[in-house]
Parts: C-alpha cells; sequence; structure tokens
C-alpha cells in the first residue's frame, strides 16, 4: 500500500471531472479525477487524504482520496 498523504484541493472542474490537490507536505500539485474520490463530491480548499499512483500512461496522479474531518 502506498503511503497516504494529506493537502487541499486546488480547483476543480466539475464539467470535466477533474482537478488538482496540493500536498501539505512538500506543496506540489497532484492531479485527480472524480472517479478516485471516495463518496463525496470535491469542492476547493476541501482537505483530503490520498495516495500517489500512476494513470494508464504513467503520470502521477491521486488515489484513493477520502475527506478529513477536522476535530474541534
Amino acid at each position: 500500500m502506498n503511503k497516504r498523504m494529506r493537502g487541499r484541493i486546488k480547483w476543480y472542474h466539475g464539467k470535466k471531472h477533474f482537478g488538482f490537490i496540493v500536498g501539505d507536505e512538500d506543496n506540489r500539485e497532484v492531479f485527480f479525477h472524480i472517479d478516485d474520490c471516495r463518496g463525496f463530491s470535491p469542492e476547493e480548499t476541501m482537505l483530503v487524504e490520498f495516495e500517489i499512483g500512476l494513470d494508464r500512461i504513467k503520470r502521477e496522479k491521486a488515489m484513493n482520496i477520502r475527506t478529513v474531518t477536522v476535530e474541534p
């Protein structure tokens, strides 16, 4: 299993179903597709947890994306 990372959704294009997440650890932008979101609709600035994987042509992308609940 890949290491889980945290980040925030930087932007999301609802009609094309893709966007980018900025990782908390290294501030790099990682592509994601709606198909990799587990049970939620992505929104900008949403805190998420994800893994880095490769798409079918070997480019990096975020996978197994889940929302993170921040406790008060």
